[in-house]
């Protein structure tokens, strides 16, 4: 089946399988099946729409709504919202059946679950079996960190997302690695710096898709190799003589170390994409996975599609940051969910529709914040009879809110407009968490969005509790301010820092040794955004033991700069260098590298 997507006007294909898929998922109630339609937006689209819910990085402080302390969450004090902080959210304080109501089918769903989720109390930030990471978010099984995103298992990290990592800085999805600092898409690295898409190594210095390499500088493509310089052997006794001799607190060293690294990534054989133990996959970061198509960063999956950020899925759709689902469609975060749809942020929640921060429950439509639940309907109980007679209804309401799916939605931004070459060579963006500060609007529906049918859909942007530049979405989707009120998106606009007391300009010294724990009482401008932060002293500790220098740039910058290292999450269809066989990566046909296929590349590298 040929699609148009009503947000960015791009055809797309729902295939057999897609179609199977959605039959196999959609929800029976008194014996009879009411179907999932196709979807109206293409997979990217989808994906963006979904990123537009979650605010990880942008964090502030406000006033708990049930104890009056001062806590910190990723919702700014001036959304309409209740927050509570950790300890009280999962408290048994408050019911959310206590805010249940009856469903109005006079109007539409999306704006009766817009007035229930500012009702129904919101977790702060979302940490889990954590201690001493108050200003982290989305982390599980977490000790003593600081500024840490999406993150597990992780202890001593500060600035990044790593995952069972410790004493780790300024990482993006770093696994099992210890003392790194500016890493990117590595496993298994001890004591490395400033490398990328590394594996199963020591001792490296800004190098690129290295396995199992000890002691190596400005290297890409190496398999098994110690004591080597730009691709070069050396003895261990030269080696080391050179590496003395490269002071990391220099900032020429690093320009001469970035500069001879980008000539040699441009001179080796780069896989068409990263993966290991597959079976019929595609997208890029696939590991131990059967039958798992256009995903990224997914592992122990099979028969899934479109997802990204996701462990142990088995027959899902369109997730994001999430664990141990199956059936799932169209759902972002938390984990051990079935046949859950269009949700977000439930954890043991089987046979839900619409939901958001559901726990242990089962049989939910439109609920927000329910724990050991089942047979509720926006928060409000029913019987099982009353809950399969009045759900189809609303379904049935759902289907005629708007014109038939397919028609067109969203204003008319540039982003739409999406040619491949030009989208794949568009680099991530980011928008700082500095101070901000945003009007106090009402959530409500686009004029654009209420052209559509709502059932088959997720939730849409326009009622997020987040600005889109406060999302995810921003950071794989960047829009300007006028791209995203065209969608009728919300913005978070900075404050103007005229008035803002920046204290003395502080001179950061190049070299480590000259700086003193003083630094970490003082206020730093970043040089590329002019963003103020902070040096922690757990993290000036590091820089001295590894001898590394001061940041210059504050850790939004920096994540943004590590992001910009990334391909895109979007497959082109290109020849391989070698053998020239057909091939799907994330390298669109623009990009000056030498691409292999699996077979090239395997004969090449080992």
């Amino acid at each position: 089946m040929n699609q148009t997507c009503a947000h960015c006007r791009n055809p797309f294909k729902i295939l057999s399988d897609d179609e199977n898929f959605l039959k196999d998922i959609s929800p029976e109630f008194n014996g009879e099946k009411y179907s999932v339609p196709p979807p109206t937006h293409c997979p990217l689209c989808r994906q963006q729409r979904r990123l537009s819910w979650r605010n990880e990085r942008h964090l502030y402080h406000r006033k708990s709504d049930l104890s009056g302390k001062t806590i910190i969450s990723n919702l700014s004090p001036e959304k309409p919202f209740k927050i509570y902080a950790h300890d009280e959210w999962w408290s048994d304080k408050w019911d959310g059946k206590n805010y249940g109501r009856d469903f109005d089918f006079s109007r539409s769903f999306f704006e009766q679950y817009a007035e229930l989720q500012q009702e129904v109390p919101q977790l702060a930030v979302s940490l889990w079996n954590s201690e001493n990471s108050d200003y982290c978010n989305y982390i599980g099984h977490t000790k003593d960190s600081y500024l840490i995103f999406g993150s597990v298992y992780s202890q001593d990290c500060y600035y990044g997302s790593p995952y069972y990592s410790t004493n780790c800085i300024d990482t993006l999805v770093v696994r099992e690695c210890e003392r790194c600092y500016e890493c990117t898409d590595c496993r298994k690295l001890y004591e490395c710096f400033y490398c990328q898409d590394c594996h199963s190594s020591r001792s490296l210095m800004y190098c690129y898709d290295l396995q199992g390499c000890n002691d190596c500088i400005g290297c890409a493509g190496l398999r098994n190799k110690q004591y080597y310089i730009f691709n070069q052997p050396f003895s261990r006794e030269e080696y080391e003589k050179r590496k003395r001799e490269l002071d990391l607190c220099k900032p020429e060293i690093h320009k001469h170390l970035q500069t001879q690294l980008d000539h040699l990534k441009l001179q080796i054989p780069h896989r068409y994409m990263q993966s290991n133990q597959v079976e019929n996959v595609s997208g890029n970061y696939v590991y131990q996975s059967k039958n798992t198509y256009d995903s990224y960063y997914s592992d122990r999956c099979q028969d899934s599609k479109y997802c990204a950020q996701v462990v142990d899925l088995k027959n899902c759709y369109d997730n994001n940051y999430t664990e141990e689902n199956e059936l799932c469609y169209e759902y972002l975060g938390a984990y051990q969910n079935y046949k859950t749809l269009f949700s977000k942020f439930c954890n043991r929640v089987s046979d839900a529709l619409y939901c958001d921060a559901c726990h242990h429950s089962k049989n939910l439509f439109g609920c927000i914040g329910l724990r050991n639940s089942e047979y509720c309907v926006l928060n409000k109980q029913y019987s099982k009879e009353e809950y399969e007679d009045l759900v189809p209804r609303i379904i049935q309401h759902m289907q005629k809110t708007g014109a038939p799916h397919g028609g067109r939605s969203g204003g008319t931004s540039s982003y739409r407009r999406r040619d491949g070459a030009a989208q794949a060579e568009r680099k991530s963006g980011f928008a700082s968490s500095g101070e901000c500060r945003t009007k106090r609007v009402r959530p409500s529906l686009s004029e654009a969005e209420r052209i559509h049918q709502e059932w088959g859909e997720f939730f849409p942007t326009s009622i997020s509790p987040f600005a889109y530049n406060e999302t995810v979405a921003q950071e794989y989707f960047p829009l300007t301010q006028k791209e995203a009120a065209a969608s009728g998106w919300q913005w978070f606009d900075e404050e103007s820092k005229k008035d803002l007391y920046l204290g003395p300009q502080v001179e950061i010294p190049w070299e480590i040794k000259k700086v003193d724990n003083s630094i970490c009482d003082q206020i730093l401008t970043c040089e590329a955004s002019g963003k103020l932060y902070k040096i922690i002293p757990q993290e000036l500790e590091f820089y001295k033991s590894m001898h590394l220098p001061i940041p210059r740039k504050c850790p939004d910058q920096r994540h943004k700069d590590r992001l910009a290292l990334r391909n895109p999450r979007q497959l082109f269809a290109r020849k391989c260098h070698q053998c020239a066989a057909d091939i799907q990566t994330t390298y669109s046909p623009q990009r000056p590298e030498k691409i292999y296929c699996e077979k090239c590349y395997l004969e090449a590298v080992y």
